[in-house]
């Protein structure tokens, strides 16, 4: 693989190295350094290894520099990795082990409430870049360091799974509970017999494993009286769990996290009177297809996030949903026999995210406007839903507000109310005719603006005062004319208008103004003209003109452009 240059190198150091000092001089000349030994794949070497510095002092990251500077020097990434977890406590260690044996690609939000009991700071700040939260704030770990991180558990007990503290291999997993050979030393048990022979499984099985936080039991046939054998399980995956129970006394005290995706349960599936659920903080039954009524929420009034996506034959949702005053997470994503939400989803006063795409609702209650704490209203390719409720003008704390897909015809005058707003999609809102002036009013907070695909010609001249967009989408829309005052939006970074094949006219001059522009589309476009003002726009990289057919000539272009799509008699 190519070396990278050492200005990469000393980049990324800065960038990760986060010490008192914002990147000791000794830290990224070390770097520096011995950039010209470096092999493919060093930024991600330097990311963990600067997990180590974090919060320490010039002075500690000296000393550790000394101890590990010929290891450095060969740039061995094995042992880069175990040092830098040697420099974790002991509850940043089982959390990186817990990640490592099971928990990668799971949403932070829900695995976080099998680590709160830890008391450990902010997750960014213990395990990355061990381990990172995605923009789909799911956990992601490399692969190699996920493979160190097992290897260091199998090191455990190197002859004797049962001592280990994670038994993560499911061939490993039954033949030490089948041999009774599990012990105290284990925290997690993964089971999965969806691609297996099935085996029953009973009490005495997991008897000798008082402490199991973390057990999957998915597709798993289990039987008997559990009295006491789970004490302080907090986090049970069962996905693929039968409709018939054959279990009692399967009180799960401390249990915090019940997974039964896929599962055949129904509202009156008996584990739900089984299963201790006073201190449940997640519930996911997503693609539980039998479920045609929710099961009475009344027993888990501490929940907090609630999934029922893929739900797929869910048609109420009980109203004892309004009895969870903790809930902050309502994920009914594509329960798409779902046409209508109780009243008493208004009473979630905690409520900060609702999920209701691709469902059938027809109208969101009037009493959504209580939902003081609501961020995130999600209700794309609501194809049944034709208006929203006056009461939204309420939703003051609302970020993120998409409609895309749906049949409403019109935003009410009071969006300019919602001051939180940043993202507002209307993808392919065909029967929106126009934007209400009150939409200036969201100067100050809104980024991202997208048309896309609606019945809209022209941008109010409100437009103007968006001082904060930075993305606006206009693909696929009928405007006469690109917008004469963009200009004015000096933040605008990305300019979407493809396969707008009503414009007329040219680009306007002003777009000279917009110095932090990195993206241009303007593909299949009917513009006549690229004014010259272009070269002022010293960031843009991308600039797309493929099938521009009325654009005859190109002025003289920034250099900063990276990707250039035109046609060839352009060039």
């Amino acid at each position: 693989m190519a070396k990278l240059p050492w200005s990469v190198h000393r980049r990324v150091a800065q960038s990760w190295a986060r010490t008192p000092v914002q990147a000791s001089s000794s830290l990224t000349n070390f770097f520096s350094e011995h950039a010209s030994k470096a092999i493919g794949g060093l930024p991600l070497s330097i990311e963990v290894m600067s997990a180590v510095f974090n919060g320490k002092t010039e002075g500690e990251c000296g000393d550790i520099l000394g101890r590990w500077r010929t290891m450095i020097k060969c740039w061995d990434f094995q042992e880069i990795v175990k040092e830098t977890y040697q420099t974790l406590d002991y509850n940043e260690k089982q959390i990186f082990l817990d990640i490592a044996c099971f928990a990668t690609g799971i949403d932070f939000r829900i695995a976080r409430y099998l680590w709160d009991h830890l008391s450990f700071p902010p997750f960014r700040e213990i395990v990355t870049p061990l381990a990172k939260i995605e923009e789909n704030s799911q956990i992601w770990m490399h692969s190699m360091v996920r493979r160190l991180g097992r290897e260091i558990v199998r090191a455990e007990s190197l002859t004797d799974p049962g001592r280990r503290s994670r038994l993560f291999n499911h061939e490993i997993a039954l033949d030490t509970i089948k041999r009774k050979k599990g012990t105290e030393n284990v925290r997690a048990l993964c089971l999965n017999f969806q691609w297996r022979t099935s085996v029953k499984l009973t009490p005495e099985d997991f008897r000798s494993m008082p402490n199991l936080q973390y057990l999957q039991l998915d597709h798993a046939d289990i039987a008997g009286d559990f009295s006491d054998i789970f004490p302080n399980l907090m986090w049970l995956r069962w996905r693929g769990c039968p409709q018939q129970l054959q279990v009692t006394n399967f009180r799960l005290v401390n249990l915090t996290i019940l997974d039964l995706s896929s599962s055949k349960v129904t509202k009156d599936w008996k584990g739900w009177d089984q299963i201790e659920m006073m201190n449940l903080r997640v519930l996911d039954l997503t693609e539980c297809a039998d479920l045609l009524v929710t099961p009475k929420f009344s027993g888990c009034k501490n929940l907090a996030i609630l999934i029922l996506e893929r739900c797929s034959q869910l048609i109420r949702i009980d109203h004892s949903i309004g009895n969870l005053q903790h809930l902050v997470t309502l994920n009914l994503k594509f329960c798409t026999e779902l046409s209508m939400l109780p009243v008493e989803v208004g009473d979630l006063i905690a409520l900060k995210e609702l999920l209701m795409d691709g469902t059938s609702v027809r109208e969101i209650p009037i009493s959504i406007g209580n939902l003081k704490q609501l961020e995130t209203l999600s209700a794309s390719n609501c194809f049944c839903l034709s208006r929203l409720p006056r009461t939204i003008c309420r939703l003051r704390s609302i970020s993120l507000l998409s409609l895309d897909g749906t049949r409403i015809t019109a935003l009410p005058d009071s969006i300019g109310e919602l001051v939180r707003l940043k993202h507002l999609s209307l993808r392919e809102c065909c029967q929106i005719r126009k934007l209400p002036n009150s939409i200036g009013y969201l100067g100050r907070s809104l980024a991202e603006l997208d048309v896309s695909g609606t019945g809209v010609v022209k941008f109010p001249h409100s437009l103007e005062n968006l001082q904060n967009l930075k993305v606006l989408r206009m693909d696929s829309c009928f405007f006469r004319e690109f917008p004469p005052d963009i200009g004015e939006l000096t933040n605008l970074e990305e300019i979407h208008a493809c396969w707008c094949r009503s414009l007329e006219g040219g680009i306007p001059s002003e777009i000279g103004k917009l110095h932090d522009l990195r993206i241009l589309r303007l593909r299949h476009s009917t513009i006549s003209s690229i004014p010259a003002e272009i070269h002022q726009l010293s960031n843009l990289r991308t600039l797309d003109l493929l099938h521009c057919d009325m654009i005859k000539e190109l002025p003289e272009l920034p250099s900063s452009i990276t990707v250039l799509y035109v046609d060839d008699e352009l060039k």
